[in-house]
């Protein structure tokens, strides 16, 4: 049997919705921020130095637009790493099972589920103004 021409697929395309960003997306895009910042480098020294705009710098770093393989090679020599440190910390087990508690397990993985960055901020300062106020603690604790 011959091998199909190179660029021809022998499968159905990929659906529109397989495309989307997806969780491991938008940890790529958070590591790709803090790596820049760390460097001090701004989103338009970054993407001029690998030829992209500010703004799909951003949409990358924000996990709303995929990165593809080689765009993630040029990101990652621009900003001094291995493309595997993009990936640190996504099948690093002990994330979710040294959590002390059940509740914090299941916190850490509803949290994962929060698509928009926005959103999980939002979460995270209200889990923070609960753990700094005592009054709070204490109107949860009766609650509860």
């Amino acid at each position: 049997m011959q091998n199909p021409p190179i660029g021809r697929r022998d499968t159905a395309p990929i659906d529109k919705a397989d495309r989307k960003p997806t969780w491991v997306d938008t940890h790529v895009g958070g590591r790709l921020r803090e790596r820049r910042r760390q460097l001090r480098m701004t989103q338009v020294d970054l993407g001029a130095a690998i030829g992209l705009s500010f703004k799909q710098i951003r949409k990358y770093e924000q996990g709303r637009n995929r990165i593809g393989a080689a765009t993630l090679f040029r990101l990652a020599r621009a900003l001094e790493v291995g493309v595997e440190y993009f990936f640190d910390g996504l099948d690093d087990p002990r994330g979710m099972t040294d959590l002390p508690h059940r509740e914090g397990r299941e916190l850490a993985r509803h949290f994962q589920a929060i698509a928009t960055p926005r959103r999980r901020r939002a979460f995270l300062r209200l889990v923070k103004a609960i753990a700094d106020s005592p009054a709070l603690q204490a109107r949860w604790r009766d609650a509860g």
